[in-house]
């Protein structure tokens, strides 16, 4: 049989495992959640690549065969305001900053 001692330790370590696999849990599940953000950031910044890469190649195409460039026109994205696009440009920053975070830490792993 086994003493009451012992049936505490056993007890408390139970609680104290129950509380690892918690921190794990919480842990996996903001992992998942910042993923996820990460995911969503790079496909707007693959959308974005892709909209520069098309502007890119109608300058390309504006410029006549003697080399001479045409003059284009800014065009503006109405829907889209400055305060909009400074708020986006944060929040890239912001993630680019936890890539980075979360980058080092794998290492430690």
């Amino acid at each position: 049989m086994r003493s009451e001692e012992e049936i505490q330790q056993l007890v408390d370590a139970l609680h104290e495992a129950q509380k690892e696999a918690d921190k794990w849990r919480t842990g996996a599940e903001i992992y998942q959640s910042q993923a996820t953000e990460l995911q969503e950031t790079m496909q707007l910044m693959a959308e974005e690549n892709e909209r520069l890469r098309q502007e890119n190649e109608q300058l390309h195409q504006a410029t006549d065969d003697q080399g001479k460039s045409v003059v284009l026109k800014p065009v503006q994205n109405s829907g889209v305001s400055r305060q909009e696009l400074a708020r986006h440009e944060i929040i890239e920053d912001a993630l680019i900053n936890k890539i980075q975070q979360l980058e080092q830490t794998l290492p430690n792993r």
